[in-house]
């Protein structure tokens, strides 16, 4: 049993975070107070407002961490969770406990949403393009975005399933609408917890540890409770890798490359398999090349909208972040070429790392390799 409760403290974390928020919403700046009346708030431009919310989830986040971190070192087992589906029910608590927030600190679910909206219109949502008027769902996007917002990089498959709930959830309005978007991700969540239990080798509790390392991750769950599609690549990608389990390499590998056809960089997601199974190569060449169809009017855009607007500059990597340093060190001279040097040879040393466990024959060297090339 307190293996149980230790579970139980991420949603109980989470839940804490919410309550937390919603006290600290019942005295809110002007500044803040436009966008808590938007269909779903995003905590943008809100200054120390803000920075008192995600305070309050990332202490939430560092206390789930803990117990998520004794799940993953005491085994899945140990925490009380004796099959899949408990490690499922733990996570649609905390899932739960995310969506009850009342405020989120990424407005990407507009942008799903609004792709959807274009394509079920008969618009282009891989071009970069001013929203027309008159749609409350693209006025809402365009208090997020701007107008016009950033044009869509995701695969076909994804933009049709948007354009499908932003339909059906239409009666709803634009908060059923995002709604419907959020509960597709946490959904997923759920589902790669199932997969990841069928896709893992090894004994019961392994299988165990494996769907509670991608189901209770606190920053997995607060990511699907926003509504990004990430856990929907994971989900397809486990997918796939679960039919391979079964014996069904091809078929497997296929539905596994196919997981770019959401997000592009999915297409890897069949590489290990491919390489500990030869048989697997012409389902992965299927899915890839799947990918790439799907993948068209993105890479067609890339190749005539992005290049003639676009300039390098990168955000979220550690190029970034050693930039930022060096101009704070160096006052406002840009470092380039420090901020190249170090992020190339930490890519570098990773790399070499993630080789020398993969020719051991560890799975880890995955981790590393995914670590190096971000």
């Amino acid at each position: 049993m307190k293996g149980l409760r230790i579970a139980l403290a991420i949603p109980v974390a989470l839940l804490l975070a919410a309550i937390a928020m919603r006290v600290a919403c019942a005295h809110v700046p002007p500044r803040a107070q436009i966008g808590l009346l938007q269909p779903l708030a995003v905590a943008t431009n809100f200054d120390s407002f803000g920075a008192e919310l995600l305070g309050a989830l990332l202490a939430a986040a560092a206390a789930a961490a803990g117990a998520y971190w004794w799940i993953l070192a005491h085994g899945a087992r140990c925490a009380g969770l004796r099959g899949p589906l408990a490690v499922a029910g733990i996570a649609a608590l905390a899932l739960f406990a995310a969506w009850c927030a009342p405020v989120v600190f990424s407005s990407d679910v507009y942008a799903y949403a609004a792709y959807g909206e274009l394509a079920r219109i008969g618009a282009n949502p891989y071009a970069h393009q001013a929203l027309p008027d008159g749609n409350a769902l693209f006025d809402a996007t365009i208090v997020q975005w701007g107008n016009p917002p950033p044009a869509c990089v995701y695969g076909l498959p994804f933009v049709w399933v948007a354009a499908l709930l932003v339909r059906f959830f239409a009666p709803l309005g634009v908060a059923g609408q995002l709604a419907g978007l959020r509960v597709l991700s946490s959904g997923a969540l759920l589902g790669a917890a199932l997969l990841a239990y069928a896709a893992y080798p090894g004994d019961r509790i392994r299988r165990l540890s494996a769907a509670a390392t991608i189901a209770l991750n606190p920053a997995a769950i607060w990511c699907a409770a926003e509504g990004h599609n990430d856990a929907l690549v994971i989900a397809v990608a486990l997918g796939g890798l679960a039919l391979a389990r079964r014996g069904r390499f091809e078929i497997g590998a296929a539905v596994a490359a196919a997981a770019g056809t959401i997000k592009l960089p999915g297409v890897a997601a069949c590489l290990p398999m491919v390489l500990a199974v030869r048989r697997a190569w012409p389902g992965a060449a299927l899915g890839a090349l799947t990918t790439l169809a799907f993948s068209a009017p993105l890479l067609a855009n890339a190749a005539t909208g992005f290049a003639a607007h676009a300039r390098y500059a990168p955000q979220v990597s550690l190029q970034a972040l050693v930039d930022t340093a060096a101009s704070l060190w160096l006052g406002d001279r840009p470092a380039p070429a420090l901020a190249w040097g170090i992020a190339a040879a930490c890519a570098a040393a990773l790399t070499g790392v993630a080789i020398a466990r993969l020719r051991r024959g560890s799975a880890e060297g995955w981790i590393y390799l995914a670590i190096g090339g971000w």
